[in-house]
């Protein structure tokens, strides 16, 4: 991949910024949900998606919620690349819009639901599809699908970009 030029100072600290509103607006919906919910659950579009609070004590999909140490080992684990993540975001390693965006993304979702995880032991899940069997999940998950999303293209795109800029320069 082609190296990025560092970000200014300003660029990057408007980064953390940006994932520390989202993670408060995350916080906020938790807090709504939880309220709106707790009598049960709500359909927004029949058939297509609804609102129910559940409780996750696991990770993605609910794995390892019967497991304390197991989620405690991940707990610690998932605070240390959001730690380093925001290190390597502020020390300009992370450059460009869409890798500066996704950064952001990530270390919101990454953070709000770990902020849940260390308050409550679990994280509040509230988004249901309701035309498949498939996880319950909130706005932090969102993040970090769309962050991962973003990153992934500008990876696949700037490696396309070199090797297409590598083929016209043989002879």
């Amino acid at each position: 991949m082609p190296a990025m030029p560092k970000p200014k100072i300003s660029t990057r600290l408007l980064t953390l910024a940006a994932a520390a509103a989202l993670v408060a607006l995350d916080q906020w919906i938790k807090l709504w949900m939880s309220a709106l919910l707790a009598p049960g659950a709500r359909v927004l579009v029949r058939g297509l998606l609804g609102l129910r609070y559940t409780e996750n004590t696991g990770i993605s999909f609910s794995l390892f919620g019967e497991s304390g140490l197991a989620m405690r080992v991940i707990s610690v684990a998932t605070a240390l690349v959001m730690l380093a993540g925001a290190v390597w975001l502020l020390l300009g390693k992370i450059g460009g819009v869409l890798p500066l965006c996704g950064a952001a993304l990530i270390l919101a979702g990454g953070t709000g639901n770990l902020f849940d995880r260390m308050a409550q032991g679990f994280v509040v899940d509230y988004i249901e599809l309701l035309f498949t069997r498939f996880a319950i999940f909130n706005f932090a998950d969102i993040c970090i699908t769309c962050g991962v999303a973003l990153v992934t293209f500008w990876v696949v795109r700037s490696e396309y970009t070199e090797h297409k800029r590598k083929d016209k320069a043989l002879p």
